[in-house]
């Protein structure tokens, strides 16, 4: 009987020990909302005049498009807009050794020669010193998606490219 006695009493203490946890809950306190200001911000890479997008091939045959033609002055600031021009030689030249690692190509011949680009809001239109009127469909669309987003534009713009050849009717960047 003593033995019954002594598990209903520590069957109480127990009971009672769950009940004191619940009822005092985890111990935080209830606080308002404390305000620490804005989020960090972080510049990951310069914003969309300070750098160009060139459009590579994939090795599965994709438009990939690569961030590029970063320009820095002497004290290691960004400073100049990059022009489209030049976005187009270096796309004309090829991917870098770094983007040719990791399995991007072009379509395009490789060319040096007078690049021409003239750009409005909504129209971009483009000279180049190759034959355009051969070229497969990716590498029109290489030329065309870069001119899109050549000084800072968004893509939307209209694009026709001329070359050596003549000139193909005006399009938009579907990449």
């Amino acid at each position: 009987m003593k033995r019954l006695d002594r598990l209903s009493r520590l069957g109480r203490l127990g009971l009672a020990a769950v009940a004191a946890v619940l009822l005092t809950g985890c111990g935080v306190r209830q606080s308002d909302v404390i305000e620490a200001g804005a989020p960090a911000t972080v510049t990951v890479f310069p914003d969309a005049e300070q750098r160009q997008i060139l459009f590579f091939v994939s090795s599965e045959g994709r438009l990939t498009p690569v961030a590029g033609g970063v320009f820095v002055d002497r004290e290691g600031e960004y400073d100049r807009k990059v022009p489209g021009q030049t976005a187009l030689m270096m796309l004309l030249a090829g991917p870098s050794a770094q983007a040719r690692a990791a399995g991007l190509h072009t379509e395009l011949p490789r060319a040096a020669g007078h690049i021409g680009m003239k750009s409005g809001t909504d129209q971009v239109s483009v000279r180049v010193p190759v034959a355009v009127r051969g070229l497969g469909k990716t590498a029109v669309r290489q030329l065309v998606c870069t001119a899109a987003h050549a000084e800072g534009g968004d893509g939307t713009a209209e694009v026709t490219v001329a070359g050596d050849d003549g000139r193909l009717p005006a399009m938009h960047c579907d990449a």
